[in-house]
């Protein structure tokens, strides 16, 4: 986080979560505080304050009801899904704390709201302790009982007429299911990450939201001139003129940006000389399949089916997983739609399976190593994503390959669900075309031997450059480490490409160095067939690709490839793109610039 007060203005730097430029007055939410009662109750208060308690459960079940039922516009069906899993966690979380809570009331006697207040804090910090995504969920949950055992009124936004940028210390998902699209403009808290149940609902209402920035509130008074900058994570409070002009400039560019980005939706993405490369979507949920349309994209890349899995608790069933998969493929038939299978670990855990307690989860037992220990689980999976394949163009991908013989028992599974399949006379393709992705520097070493096996690969730029550089970017301390444009990095690029290709196989890149337009250079000119990323990345990936010649591309690749240092790498390509797609230095200025102001 980076402050700047100048004079009167203020510029602070947090974390994007999702994209927009919105100016407002602040609406600061303050949480009312709930009181704990620390007196004890009499013995004949008992049966009340039980009675009270089970009353408060009732009303926030019967509150998240009335939510999921609500009209609602863009996003519906991704906060829908959100909604879904409060209403499970709203039933299911009596049971985890009604018998601790009821001793507490009888036997302490304490008042209810001390008493859930004690067992919900119990309960997230040991979810707390193992990385899952619920604890939010739960301690939000917990909140709307303990606000209806007090009395307090859960609706916060009523007050708001007009326009404004909401700014709290947090906001949970259910608050932010509730926000009135038509008068809030984006929104600002002091705590969150980008992976958070608020974060995604805030993307799928395409609502410009910073998160984490400390001590925000000290900074900001209800009613302060207040600029939110979703695209670079930044925030001006009381904005100066100039500052605000910059603002107006920048908005007024986005919309002629847009307008050109619109005419490339339906051209191909092929080079100057004829070389054509397929841009495709990466997805995490079936309603992203509108922005796959919207923004031109051929097909989806990189489809992660573990949005079925996760924050659940059970699993889904193969029928749940066949009617999602399919719903996808035939949104974007006869486009390919490429299915990722289950990539649980890391920073993803399920709920509904033991997992093992790991000191370093990236490494241990997760992705394709997680599935072919959990066969009943992967032949369901395989199962559904094959009769899903009857109803498009539908491919399968193994998530982090480390050496043939797992590549092996994951076709060989395959093929089992293929026999249980036909057995059972239930139609599916069975050309379908199976990829492994490259992650793991020992995949890459060995291309040869995995290239028979499959039909194509797909390099998983994220792990890949994490692995190769033994950095975890998730680690402040040494995040700046984690660079794509590091030499080994390019090098086992350009060995996973030639390999591929010398067997006759398709490669693409489905990591974040595939959207970003400072890696697209490169890897055009490493001959890469094919780019996935995110479908609002896409329009001015494939503007860039329409400006170059494989042929320049190519010789840039090679005199960069001959470099030592990252930076070296970076000022060459950035010169270069600028030299043959001039139009991209505002697209840079506008991604590395400081700051607003001019």
């Amino acid at each position: 986080m980076r402050m700047v007060q100048a004079g009167g203005e203020v510029d602070i730097r947090g974390l994007a979560v999702s994209l927009g430029l919105e100016m407002a007055p602040a609406y600061i939410l303050q949480d009312e505080g709930i009181h704990l009662p620390a007196q004890k109750i009499d013995q004949a208060d008992v049966e009340r304050e039980l009675a009270r308690l089970e009353s408060a459960w009732q009303t926030t079940i019967r509150q998240i009801e009335e939510l999921r039922n609500e009209d609602r516009d863009g996003g519906r069906q991704l906060i829908d899904e959100i909604v879904d899993i409060h209403l499970m966690l709203a039933n299911d979380m009596p049971q985890h704390l009604s018998k601790r809570t009821e001793k507490l009331i009888r036997e302490d006697l304490l008042h209810a709201e001390t008493a859930l207040h004690l067992t919900l804090s119990e309960l997230v910090d040991r979810l707390g302790r193992n990385p899952l995504q619920r604890s939010e969920d739960v301690q939000d949950i917990g909140t709307q009982v303990l606000k209806n055992l007090a009395g307090l009124d859960v609706e916060a936004f009523e007050g708001i007429e007009e326009p404004v940028i909401v700014v709290a210390e947090d906001l949970s998902p259910s608050m932010t299911a509730r926000l009135p699209r038509d008068r809030v403009l984006g929104f600002c808290t002091s705590r969150g990450s980008r992976t958070s149940h608020t974060a995604i609902m805030a993307r799928a209402l395409e609502i410009p939201a910073v998160v984490g920035i400390s001590n925000l509130l000290s900074h900001v008074v209800d009613g302060d001139p207040f600029i939110i900058d979703g695209d670079r994570g930044q925030v001006f409070i009381r904005p100066e003129p100039a500052t605000i002009s910059s603002y107006e400039r920048r908005r007024e560019e986005a919309v002629s940006r847009a307008a050109i980005q619109s005419r490339y939706r339906d051209l191909e993405a092929e080079t100057l000389d004829g070389f054509s490369i397929g841009l495709a979507a990466n997805i995490e949920l079936p309603e992203e399949v509108e922005s796959v349309v919207s923004y031109g994209c051929r097909g989806i890349g990189l489809y992660r089916t573990e949005f079925l899995f996760l924050n659940r608790k059970d699993l889904p069933n193969e029928e749940e997983q066949f009617r999602a998969y399919s719903a996808v493929a035939e949104a974007v038939a006869p486009k390919p739609v490429t299915m990722r299978t289950l990539d649980i670990g890391g920073d993803k855990f399920l709920t509904s399976v033991r997992t093992p307690n790991e000191s370093n989860p990236f490494m241990g037992w997760r992705a394709i190593r997680f599935c072919l220990e959990q066969p009943d689980i992967f032949q369901k999976q395989l199962r559904a994503i094959l009769r899903a394949s009857a109803a498009g163009n539908v491919n399968i991908m193994f998530p982090m390959i480390s050496e043939v013989r797992e590549l092996r028992l994951s076709v060989e599974a395959v093929e089992e669900a293929k026999e249980d399949l036909r057995r059972e006379k239930i139609p599916f393709n069975p050309d379908i075309k199976l990829g492994a992705m490259i992650e793991v520097p020992s995949a890459a070493l060995v291309m040869s031997g995995l290239a028979p096996l499959v039909d194509f690969f797909s390099i998983g730029t994220n792990d890949l450059v994490q692995y190769t550089l033994a950095v975890d970017r998730g680690n402040e301390h040494i995040a700046f480490l984690y660079d794509p444009l590091q030499p080994g990095v390019l090098r086992l690029i350009k060995e996973v490409v030639v390999q591929a290709h010398l067997a006759g196989k398709k490669v693409s890149v489905c990591g974040e160095m595939a959207g970003d337009p400072e890696f697209t250079l490169i890897l055009v000119g490493l001959m890469v067939d094919e780019l996935s990323a995110a479908p609002i990345s896409i329009p001015d990936i494939k503007r860039l690709i329409r400006s170059l010649s494989l042929e320049d591309a190519v010789a840039i690749a090679e005199a960069a490839l001959a470099m030592t240092e990252a930076e070296e790498i970076r000022e060459y390509l950035l010169g270069k793109t600028k030299e043959l797609a001039p139009w991209t230095s505002e697209l840079f200025q506008t991604r590395q610039a400081p700051a607003l102001a001019s």
